[in-house]
């Protein structure tokens, strides 16, 4: 609660200062040459000369943008005043501090020429006192050294929420001797002024107090090369009031002492772990003393009040307070950059599990999981509109993993247009016969979706359909009749045009005396006929003699073998029916449908390459010491290996 207050504070002290700092800015500005309309009963404004110009105070433009966007609640510009740098490292310890400053003590209002007189109180007695003391007597110099300050909340707890760090301090001050100057007539330097004479002592009013304290600092970093330092101190003091030449210790005073301080730092690294810090800070001292100890009974001072204000130039040495993973994480995330985000959010958990801020980075972390979809998407359409497919295809099947179901839809049907293409490129590369260059672009579709899975087998269907072809045209008949057979499994529209060019091939086969008559090309023959048979209308058929001729050559030389490859014929027929529909193992496929089609692989060897590149190997042990490798590239199989 006490640290949603100051964020809270800081908000309201930013704003007001941009709005002070307005008042300091000029700006020309044109005045319009028309007079507003205004009211009769109301006075007559002055007049002003048409094109003449006058100021405005205005904030510069950046200021005036921040201001704005502040206004706005524009997240990315919020997060940078009012949570800077919130998964640094806390700062653990400032074991080493040093201070030099010089100032004044003594006001009177908020003029710093003349002193309060009531700063000072006297006893009853006391005519004549010390009410006129000039600037420069009251002019000196303040050296302090702290020490020993530490993050109690990080060293108690391990965790910080804020940098505040407490320890101790000691400070001396005391006023310069000037000797007396007159420069001009009306700057006259005095140095301390000298006690009045009815006080029957010969010394000058020359205070000086030694401290100590007890320290508390507080940080607020916004840069990782400098920050705001916030200081308060309050303490117990021994105060001399008079200097001569004896430099006695009587008469002195003691009391309390408080001091409120801030300033600037500049950070310098150094090659260990200690760090750097110097800089400037202003700094208000309150000297309060109270008891007043005068065993001669030489001075009728019976206490004093008085405010010091100085500019200190400020060194030390501390530990931690660096910047870490999750700022860079943060950084990028602002900047919508989620995919590069989320590395650096897990590896800022993984190092800091304890960092306060560590439920801060974790809802960080699960709005970049839910984000990196659609930053992907839009990547993606970026890509293709740059006709760069295979890229945008990447970042589509990626986006898939992790998408919701409204995004998948518009996922699927980017998807969709990219199989297009690749049918398209495939088809044309089909009819140009470059039939690898064309399975190459199908392959890229078969990938993608169902769609483009099928057509990559219709178009592997027309390849074998065009190379039976030319094989039956140089009278390779055994052949083309095999890449008649393998088109049905792949397109069944495509199923009788491929039993009607295997019969034609079988026919010419067994009509061509320089066609080798062995065993398994008779066979062959046969079986294409009698499907051919059993798929024809009789009408459509013309071919029962070439079977007849065919069965009784075979059953000369083997007709026992003949039955056994016509139940085999059979039996294969039976299992292509069966299998037809079944899913075969086929490059393209995603590593869910591997998993879904054959289980588990037995070992799995995973690399990366660059960001955006994933490679496995998939080992399944088979008998007799054979194994099946399949390879995957960003989680589609592309490679199939047995050996």
């Amino acid at each position: 609660m006490i640290i949603r207050g100051i964020n809270k504070a800081l908000r309201i002290v930013v704003i007001s200062f941009l709005g002070t700092v307005a008042s300091l800015y000029p700006q020309e500005e044109e005045v319009p040459n028309e007079k507003p309309a205004v009211e009769e009963e109301r006075l007559e404004a002055p007049s002003i000369k048409p094109g003449r110009k006058r100021f405005k105070l205005k904030l510069p433009p950046a200021a005036q943008e921040m201001v704005q966007a502040l206004m706005r609640g524009e997240k990315k510009v919020v997060e940078a005043v009012f949570r800077p740098m919130e998964f640094r490292e806390p700062i653990a310890t400032i074991p080493a501090e040093g201070r030099f400053g010089v100032g004044f003590y003594g006001w009177d209002g908020l003029n710093p020429l003349k002193i309060n007189p009531t700063s000072i109180s006297y006893s009853e007695d006391t005519e004549d006192k010390l009410t006129e003391i000039s600037f420069s007597g009251r002019m000196g110099s303040f050296l302090e050294m702290e020490g020993g300050q530490t993050n109690l909340s990080y060293a108690l707890f391990g965790k910080s929420y804020t940098d505040i760090l407490t320890g101790l301090g000691i400070r001396y001050s005391s006023i310069f001797p000037f000797p007396r100057m007159e420069i001009r007539d009306d700057l006259i330097i005095t140095g301390p002024p000298n006690v009045p004479e009815s006080w029957g002592i010969e010394r000058k009013f020359s205070p000086s107090v030694l401290e100590l304290n007890i320290v508390s600092s507080y940080i607020m970093r916004w840069h990782p090369k400098w920050f705001i330092h916030l200081k308060y101190s309050y303490g117990v003091n021994y105060t001399r009031f008079y200097k001569d030449q004896r430099m006695d210790s009587s008469p002195y005073g003691t009391g309390t002492s408080s001091a409120y301080s801030a300033g600037l730092k500049m950070i310098t690294e150094s090659p260990s772990e200690a760090r750097y810090a110097w800089g400037l800070e202003v700094r208000h001292i309150y000297h309060r003393v109270n008891t007043i100890h005068d065993e001669l009974e030489i001075t009728p001072i019976t206490g004093m009040s008085l405010p010091n204000l100085g500019v200190f130039f400020t060194f030390s040495a501390f530990y931690g307070g660096r910047k870490t993973a999750g700022d860079e994480a943060k950084k990028l995330f602002l900047n919508e950059d989620y995919v590069a985000a989320r590395p650096k959010f897990k590896e800022f958990i993984n190092t800091y599990p304890n960092h306060a801020k560590m439920r801060r980075a974790k809802k960080l972390l699960d709005i970049t999981n839910k984000r990196i979809p659609y930053q992907l998407y839009t990547e993606g359409g970026d890509l293709q509109g740059r006709k760069k497919m295979d890229n945008a295809a990447e970042k589509y099947v990626e986006a898939l993993t992790a998408a919701e179901d409204t995004l998948k839809d518009r996922l699927m049907d980017r998807l969709d247009e990219l199989v297009e293409h690749y049918v398209a490129r495939g088809n044309d590369l089909f009819e140009l016969r470059r039939y690898e260059e064309a399975l190459n672009s199908l392959g890229k579709a078969a990938a993608l979706t169902e769609e483009g899975k099928r057509a990559q087998y219709t178009l592997r269907a027309k390849i074998l359909m065009e190379q039976g072809s030319d094989l039956a045209s140089a009278g390779l008949y055994s052949l083309a009749i095999r890449k008649y057979d393998a088109v049905p499994a792949l397109d069944r529209k495509l199923t009788v045009e491929a039993r009607r060019a295997s019969m034609k091939a079988a026919v010419g086969m067994v009509g061509d005396v320089n066609e080798a008559k062995d065993v398994a090309t008779l066979r062959l023959a046969l079986k294409s006929l009698k499907t051919a048979r059993d798929m024809f209308a009789p009408a459509e058929f013309k071919y029962n003699n070439y079977i007849t001729v065919l069965e009784e050559q075979l059953a000369v030389t083997d007709s026992l073998q003949v039955r056994r490859e016509m139940d085999s014929s059979l039996d294969e027929a039976r299992e292509f029916i069966a299998q037809r529909h079944m899913p075969r193992l086929e490059t393209g496929m995603l590593v869910s449908e591997v998993q879904d089609l054959i289980g588990e692989p037995d070992e799995v060897v995973e690399s990366t390459k660059g960001k955006n590149r994933n490679y496995q190997m998939w080992i399944y042990n088979l008998p007799h010491k054979q194994k099946r490798l399949l390879y995957f590239e960003n989680y589609v199989l592309f490679k199939i290996e047995t050996g």
